[in-house]
């Protein structure tokens, strides 16, 4: 339930420039439950084209997912075998009954949850999130989970939007729109608290790249199906996408850009792109 992305589009080409980070991560804090992984019945809120749910899939003993976007479980059906069971909903609102999973997983999504200044607007003339869709999810989790269950929220933090990532720089305005939406690492993990949530560990990844092999393309902002890999794309004025581009071109043709992306890379590598909270009920 993106309020900014088109998913239903998007998801078309989405596998193309993600994959799954900080696989390890969530195993070790699901690991910590006293039930066996082999056991575990897990549910991954937000699940996308199952990118996730793949890769944990051969650790567990039951998966589940759930996406608001019929465009992005089509992808997933095609990937996951039928003993991962996937449903088209709002995880605001779950249908399923409570103290149903072992553990819940939810990567990178929560920053789609809340309004928050378009393409068209100043962000320094909104007033400051509550975050009230995140609060309801968090509780919503909370609800689903079983007592002793792991949550863990894959996240980026804002320090990590500005600095992780190499064409942040690129487009700053949009990058405030983004942050905007979502809670930074301690406004995250006080709302986890406030649910009832013990927290655990708050693990940065500073290895992991989300948009894989095809991150440091050169010339990738020039091309739609590259933007389509990372949302914050979508909060880009036609004027800042034309501004960015422009730059991307200019550093190429004067072979300026690899000591960009060089620059920009040692920032990466200080923050990383993601964090893993772990919280458990």
């Amino acid at each position: 339930m993106s309020r900014y992305a088109n998913y239903a589009l998007d998801s078309n080409s989405y596998d193309t420039t993600r994959i799954p980070v900080g696989v390890d991560t969530i195993l070790a804090c699901l690991a910590r439950t006293e039930i066996p992984l082999s056991q575990q019945v897990l549910l991954e809120a937000g699940c996308g084209t199952g990118n996730y749910l793949h890769a944990l899939h051969p650790y567990l003993g039951s998966l589940s997912g759930i996406d608001f976007s019929e465009g992005m479980l089509t992808q997933a059906r095609k990937k996951l075998d039928e003993q991962v069971d996937l449903t088209c909903g709002s995880i605001l609102d779950m249908t399923f009954e409570g103290e149903s999973f072992d553990g819940i997983t939810c990567n990178q999504v929560i920053h789609h949850l809340e309004e928050g200044p378009s393409a068209a607007d100043d962000p320094s003339e909104w007033k400051p999130n509550q975050f009230p869709n995140v609060t309801r999810f968090i509780r919503e989790a909370w609800r689903v989970l079983r007592p002793g269950g792991a949550f863990v929220i894959n996240v980026t933090t804002h320090d990590q939007f500005r600095d992780g990532y190499w064409w942040a720089a690129l487009i700053p305005t949009a990058v405030s729109r983004l942050i905007f939406r979502m809670p930074d690492l301690d406004q995250l993990q006080q709302i986890l608290t406030e649910a009832g949530f013990e927290i655990e560990s708050a693990t940065p990844e500073l290895n992991g790249i989300l948009q894989g092999s095809s991150y440091l393309d050169p010339e990738g902002p020039l091309k739609e199906a590259w933007r389509a890999g990372d949302s914050t794309w979508s909060l880009v004025t036609e004027t800042e996408l034309a501004s960015a581009q422009h730059r991307v071109e200019q550093m190429n043709g004067e072979g300026t850009m690899q000591a960009w992306l060089d620059e920009r890379e040692q920032s990466r590598s200080k923050t990383g792109q993601t964090t893993f909270v772990c919280g458990r009920k």
